[in-house]
Parts: C-alpha cells; structure tokens; sequence
C-alpha cells in the first residue's frame, strides 16, 4: 500500500470534533526498568468477526458469530507466530462450523419436542465468541477470548478464556511457563482477590471455597489467563468462586509487585502500550495506592467509565462500544472507545489520571476497517503500537470518508494524525 505524507496539523484541525481542554496532569508515575523493555517490537494484527443466522421456513433456530486474528503487512521476521496465529484462527474456524451444525440441529429438535408437548420454545439457541487483543509484540502474543451460548432454559453461559504465544518460537505458553513459582503465584492471587473483593461472599467468615479453586485451578493448569503489558491477569468464571449473578472474578498480578513470581523472559512489557478491555470486566492497570481497577460499560444515556473507585458518566448516547486502554512510558493512561453514535461510528478518549475520568476529545475515527453498514462480517484493525496505527476517517472534514489515516498518540493522550496511506 503506497503511503502518502500530509501535513499532521492540517488533519488534526480537521478532524477534531469539540474537545475539551487538556486538563492538568497529576504527577506521572515512573516505571521501573525491568518492568519495560523498548526494544520490543510491535506486530500488527486485525481481527475479522464473522456472523450467521440459521433457521428454517418455520423461524430462526441459531444466531452465532466468531473472531478470528491475521497478520497484517510484512511477517518476514516474524514467521514462527505468524503460523501459529494462522493455525489458532483456522482451527476456531473449523470449530465454530462444526458448533453451528451441532447447534442448529439441536435447536431443531428441542422446538420439536417442545411443540409436540406444548410447551414454549426458548431460541434461538445462540454461540458467540470474541476475541479482545492483551498484547502483540515480539516477546507475547495474549488474545483474551470470551465466549457465551445459550442452549435454552432460564439463561445461558459466558465465561473467559485466554490463548497466549510466545511471539518468537509461536509455542502457545502454559501460566507455569511464565510463573514456575506456583505456591507463590498461588498466594498472591489468593492475596489480590482478597484486596480487591472484600465485601464478596467468598469472604465471608469461615469460607475456603476461594482459596480451594485458586489453589485447585492454578496446580491444575487450567485457570484462564491472559499475559498483559503490565503483569497476568487470571479469570475465575461463574460458579467457579461465586454464583452465575456474580460474574466473572479477576485478579491481576503486575511484574511490579511480584517479579520473583515471573520467569525472566516474561516479566516485562512494551513501552508504550495499547491492550483491549472488555466492556463490563474488571482491568487493573497499576499497582497505584488509588488501587486503579477500570470498568467501561454504557447504558442507553451514558458511557459508564468507574476508575479507581470514581464513576464518571459521560452523558452520550452510544452503542457498541469497543474499549482500548493506552499506557504511555511515564505511567499515564487514557482510554480510547470506539463506538456507534447517530449511525456513525467515533473515537472517544478519555484522560484517566485525574481523580474523576474526564472526556478530552472525539474524532470521527473508527478502526472497523469493513464498511459500518456491513452486518455480517466486520473486520477491525488493532492497537498494537500505539506510536504508528490505522484508523478510517467516518466523517468528511475536508478528508473523504474511507479515508485510512495512521496515528500516534500524543504526551497528552489525544491522537496526533501523521500520514495518510
């Protein structure tokens, strides 16, 4: 694809939609050396979320959708986890196919058998699986995977799953090979859900339940888990420590607070960062004493963003939103969500390192690199680097639309436009 360099100022005027003032900075934080390393590189990755509605003349039976990851531009250097992310997509692939076939014909048959007795047929039946991006670069590659179906009856199921690669062999890592020190990592995750839930039923006076499937889930080797910029992060699904009401429990343990925890090859992150949150879970971003745990959700009239204790309700109506988390190398974050708005989709950033989240800017961006209008297969470029990504313009500024524009981000967390491709 042949680049074209333009004047980044021309189209930061003419892409700012009304934002704010850059407020006063709080004093940054500085990271230690071991917890960063900037000769890591940055691999570039899209993902592609496939949907499907099957049915037949009588009604709809199954609705499911699927995200796969690909490399995009050169991975000459980079042909090891090129492959295997390959071969993770194809075989998800073939897995969503052969659960769509499986799930159809039950369906059928449940609403059959429902027919025949009279009674209601509760589908479609449904299976959905998302993939949300920790990192990418050229030590780990971590993809966070949440999943949920529905096969009739009161509710479905959801829950967390992670895949994570070393980035220079393409072997998939177990938690074992990133922490060897299992008694240890088993305390401190006993220690840091304690601290961050202490008001959860699993703490009640008398109760075991949670340190019991820490210690079996970890010894076991298979507590989900992600390897983020800044530390692992494990899932604990419903049911496995709490009820199903009570979702998903999580619990990060940073390279900063425990690095004996890590082996050396994997105890440290790229500097800057970009990792994906999901809406609605718990991210924990630093070991900051303001105990920085994110949550970003939204309801019909706001973005819901509760950070460090602080709720902050940005009052805009918006839908389908898809939450990235920037750290940049003196500690500072900011949280960009890209999200439908009045049929048009728009980058929203938000500064976190104020007591209360504060809003500093949208832009008629977006990183769905597929049409908007387009329902059935949608594909998403990926922060990866958060010096140099891709973001399509949405909105004429004295640029076309389907404009694609490469971005960095700047000291103060708003997007600096450097180039048109």
């Amino acid at each position: 694809m042949k680049k074209k360099t333009i004047c980044a100022l021309a189209l930061c005027a003419a892409l700012s939609v009304g934002a704010a003032p850059v407020p006063q900075l709080d004093t940054p934080v500085t990271l230690a050396a071991e917890e960063v390393d900037a000769s890591i590189q940055y691999l570039p990755l899209m993902k592609r979320t496939q949907y499907f509605v099957d049915g037949d003349q009588t009604g709809e039976l199954f609705r499911s959708h699927w995200t796969g990851v690909d490399f995009i531009g050169s991975v000459d250097s980079f042909n090891n986890i090129a492959s295997a992310i390959t071969a993770y997509s194809e075989e998800e692939g073939n897995n969503s196919e052969a659960a769509r076939a499986q799930m159809t014909e039950d369906a059928r048959q449940e609403r059959a058998s429902r027919m025949a007795d009279g009674s209601p047929f509760y589908g479609p039946f449904e299976r959905t699986r998302d993939i949300f991006v920790r990192r990418a670069d050229s030590r780990v590659v971590s993809l966070m995977e949440s999943v949920s179906s529905y096969t009739g009856g009161v509710h479905g199921m959801y829950g967390i799953g992670g895949t994570n690669f070393d980035a220079r062999t393409g072997k998939k890592l177990a938690l074992s090979d990133v922490c060897p020190n299992t008694e240890g990592l088993i305390a401190a995750i006993i220690k840091q859900l304690g601290f961050d839930y202490p008001d959860a039923p699993f703490m009640q006076s008398g109760s075991t339940l949670m340190q019991d499937m820490v210690r079996q889930y970890v010894t076991d080797g298979v507590v989900p888990w992600t390897l983020d910029p800044r530390g692992v992060t494990v899932y604990f699904n419903p049911y496995i420590i709490g009820s199903y009401a009570e979702g998903i429990y999580t619990a990060t343990i940073l390279f900063s607070q425990h690095p004996e925890l890590f082996a050396e090859e994997y105890r440290v992150g790229p500097v800057p960062y970009a990792m994906e949150v999901q809406p609605y879970l718990v991210t924990r971003l630093s070991d900051s004493p303001r105990d920085h745990r994110l949550t970003v959700s939204a309801d019909p009239n706001n973005i819901v963003i509760n950070f460090g204790g602080e709720v902050y309700k940005n009052s805009v109506a918006v839908k389908d939103i898809h939450p990235v988390v920037v750290g940049l190398e003196d500690g500072r974050h900011y949280l960009y969500i890209d999200c439908l708005q009045d049929e048009s989709r728009l980058l929203r950033i938000y500064d976190l390192n104020k007591p209360v989240p504060d809003c500093i800017g949208v832009l008629p961006i977006t990183l769905l690199a597929s049409p908007v209008d387009r329902e059935d297969d949608k594909e998403w470029y990926v922060i990866t680097d958060p010096m140099d990504f891709t973001a399509i313009v949405t909105e004429y500024r004295g640029i076309p639309v389907g404009t694609q524009v490469r971005c960095r981000v700047g000291s103060d967390g708003r997007i600096e436009f450097i180039g048109e491709e």
